[in-house]
């Protein structure tokens, strides 16, 4: 989940052929209720949070500092495990 609109993130689908859905939060609505927007959006620290359907986080990842990428192996796992 990003807090860009539709358009900027089907570029980066597109470019990056990401292999995972990616959610738009304009305006950050869903961000601030997992206390996103105050501790790592504004300072644009990556950061990957999984929630299931429920609401529960399965996992999270923030990023230490604004050029690291978060690995794709862990939250990839996660997800095909609930696949199963």
């Amino acid at each position: 989940m990003v807090p860009n609109g539709p358009k900027m993130i089907e570029r980066h689908i597109s470019a990056f052929k990401t292999p995972y859905l990616v959610l738009s939060d304009k305006g950050s609505k869903v961000a601030a209720q997992y206390f996103q927007v105050k501790q790592f959006f504004l300072a644009g620290t990556p950061t990957v949070l999984l929630v299931d359907r429920s609401g529960r986080i399965l996992y999270t990842h923030y990023a230490s500092s604004l050029m690291e990428e978060p690995e794709s192996k862990e939250p990839l796992a996660i997800l095909r495990q609930l696949g199963a």
